[in-house]
């Protein structure tokens, strides 16, 4: 479980790394894009064609990363996606967007 949580760690630094001209910190700080309750990023008002790019760079990155933990792990990516929409929304700084366990969009 601790390495479960440090891979998940890991990840969360990597995919807020850029991505592209808009980086996924300042689509967060500025409310174009939110955790969902998926453990993926999505749109939270209409984006961009950039940040819709930018959103299914990150998503791919956290599903390619997602499945190699189940892998390790022998569990379903969908555990794994679960968790670290947990991890995700616990660590977002105030002001910023996640998704309610109702698909509601809400800032924290």
């Amino acid at each position: 479980m601790k390495k479960l949580i440090a891979t998940l760690f890991s990840l969360c630094v990597m995919v807020s790394l850029p991505a592209s001209a808009v980086t996924l910190k300042e689509a967060q700080t500025q409310g174009i894009v939110g955790e969902a309750n998926s453990g993926y990023v999505a749109v939270v008002q209409q984006g961009t064609p950039e940040v819709e790019r930018l959103v299914a760079e990150v998503n791919a990155k956290r599903q390619k990363e997602y499945a190699a933990i189940a892998k390790r792990n022998n569990i379903d990516i969908s555990q794994v996606a679960a968790r670290a929409a947990e991890k995700l929304e616990a660590r977002l700084p105030k002001g910023e967007y996640y998704q309610d366990n109702l698909g509601r969009w809400k800032q924290k």
